[in-house]
C-alpha cells in the first residue's frame, strides 16, 4: 500500500505547527519583564524584553522563522524540499530564540556596569521557548532523516509496444474521439465486473502487490484493478490510469 507520502507530510505538518506555536510564544515573552533593577532606598525598575532594540529584533526574527517553518511544513508537498527546509528554518528559529535572552544577559546588561540586574519571569520564558524550539527542531531533523524519497516507476502503459519501451521513444497518446468514448463507456460495466472478479487474485497496477481481498477499485476504461488506498493516492498525483492513461475519476 502507498501510505508513506501522506504519513510523512502529516508528520512534518504537525512538527511545523508545534514550532510555529512555540515561536509565537517566544515572541509574546517580549511583553513580559525580563529583568528588574533594585535601587537602595528608592525602589526598583522593570525591564521588558522589548526595551532593548537588539533582543527585540532577534526574538521577532526567531518568531518569524518559526512561523515560516509552519507555513512551509503545511503547504509544501515536495518531500525532498521539506526534508531540507523544515529542519533548516526550525534550527534557525531555535538559535535566534536562544541567542536573544543570552545576548541580553551576558553582553548587553554588563555594559551598564554597577547596576544589580535580577532575572524575571520573561527571561526564563524566552529561554524555555528557545529550548523547546530546539527540541522540536531535533524532531524535524529525525523526521527528515527517517523519510526516504523514492521515485516510483509505474508499469509501462498497455499502448507502449516492446520496441518503444526498449528504445525509450513512445508515440504521443491521442485522446479518443466522442464516438470512441461512448463505446468505452458502454463497455465500462463489463470491464468493472471483470476487474472485480479477478481482484482477489490479481495484482495492483500501482504498487505491484497482490490483491488478496478487501476494498478494490478498477479503471472504468481498461479494467485494471488497484487497492483502494493506492488509487486514492494515485488520483491525487495526477488522476491518470497507469495502464491506459485515462482518467481514474471524473
Amino acid at each position: 500500500m502507498i501510505t508513506q507520502t501522506s504519513e510523512a507530510l502529516a508528520r512534518f505538518s504537525r512538527i511545523g505547527a508545534l514550532i510555529s506555536l512555540l515561536g509565537a510564544t517566544h515572541a509574546l515573552s517580549l511583553i513580559l519583564n525580563w529583568f528588574s533593577i533594585n535601587y537602595d532606598d528608592v525602589g526598583r525598575s522593570l525591564i521588558s524584553g522589548y526595551t532593548f532594540m537588539e533582543p527585540l529584533l532577534i526574538s521577532l526574527a526567531a518568531g518569524g522563522a518559526a512561523g515560516a517553518t509552519g507555513v512551509f511544513a503545511s503547504n509544501l508537498k515536495d518531500l525532498t524540499k521539506l526534508r531540507l527546509v523544515v529542519p533548516l528554518l526550525s534550527f534557525t528559529a531555535a538559535g535566534l530564540a536562544l541567542f536573544s535572552p543570552l545576548y541580553t544577559y551576558l553582553i548587553k546588561l554588563p555594559g551598564f556596569g554597577g547596576l544589580n540586574f535580577i532575572p524575571e519571569l520573561g527571561l526564563f520564558a524566552a529561554l524555555f521557548t528557545g529550548i523547546a524550539i530546539t527540541g522540536a527542531s531535533i524532531l524535524a531533523l529525525i523526521a527528515a532523516m527517517r523519510t526516504r524519497v523514492t521515485a516510483y516507476m509505474a508499469p509501462s502503459p498497455l499502448w507502449v509496444t516492446a520496441r518503444e519501451e526498449e528504445t525509450g521513444t513512445v508515440a504521443e497518446f491521442t485522446e479518443p474521439t466522442a464516438e470512441e468514448q461512448a463505446a468505452i463507456l458502454e463497455q465500462a460495466p463489463e470491464r468493472e465486473e471483470r476487474g472485480l472478479e479477478t481482484a482477489a487474485g490479481g495484482q495492483c497496477m500501482i504498487c505491484g502487490d497482490l490483491i488478496t481481498g478487501g476494498d478494490t477499485e478498477s479503471c472504468h476504461r481498461c479494467g485494471a484493478v488497484f487497492h483502494k488506498d493506492c488509487m486514492n493516492v494515485w488520483v491525487d498525483l495526477g488522476n491518470k490510469c497507469p495502464s491506459c492513461g485515462g482518467e481514474l475519476r471524473g
